[in-house]
């Protein structure tokens, strides 16, 4: 027989083994995110989440042209910034990188205010928008400019 400590020990590695490989899933380690089609996300915020793994914001898509000005990380991207027809008047849902500079948005950003994000479409399901960019309603921009999940010219 083990002792019990042996026992507890081997429960543990294989517990944090398996949610190690789910994070890693998840958090776009193994990712491909499309550089070569950046989105505009321009609308009004639903909904926010703002704990781990991502903070992420649902955003009720209003905008099908894009506005004048920077926009985005030009050195993330291949191509340039475009609307989603299919993305107008849908809510979509953007995960922020999980830093600091995002979840500290949960004071500032709210149900119902304006946002303009780009975002990554990653080429594995579930195929989910990333952002490092973000232009909040009072015209502030914040960007994260290491991330670490890889941008490909295509899918």
């Amino acid at each position: 027989m083990f002792p019990m400590t042996h026992l507890r020990h081997t429960a543990a590695v294989v517990l944090a083994s398996g949610l190690a490989g789910s994070a890693l899933a998840h958090h776009g380690i193994t990712g491909r995110y499309d550089a070569s089609r950046p989105i505009l996300i321009s609308g009004i915020v639903t909904a926010t989440t703002f704990s781990p793994p991502h903070p992420v914001l649902s955003v009720r898509v209003e905008q099908a042209k894009v506005a004048d000005g920077q926009l985005g990380r030009p050195d993330e991207h291949f191509g340039p910034v475009s609307a989603r027809p299919e993305d107008l008047g849908q809510v979509r849902e953007v995960e922020l990188s999980p830093v600091r500079m995002f979840y500290d948005l949960e004071a500032k950003v709210k149900p119902g205010d304006r946002v303009t994000l780009v975002a990554l479409r990653n080429c594995l399901p579930p195929h989910q928008l990333r952002s490092t960019w973000i232009r909040l309603r009072d015209g502030e921009m914040l960007s994260y400019s290491r991330d670490w999940a890889p941008g490909v010219d295509g899918c």
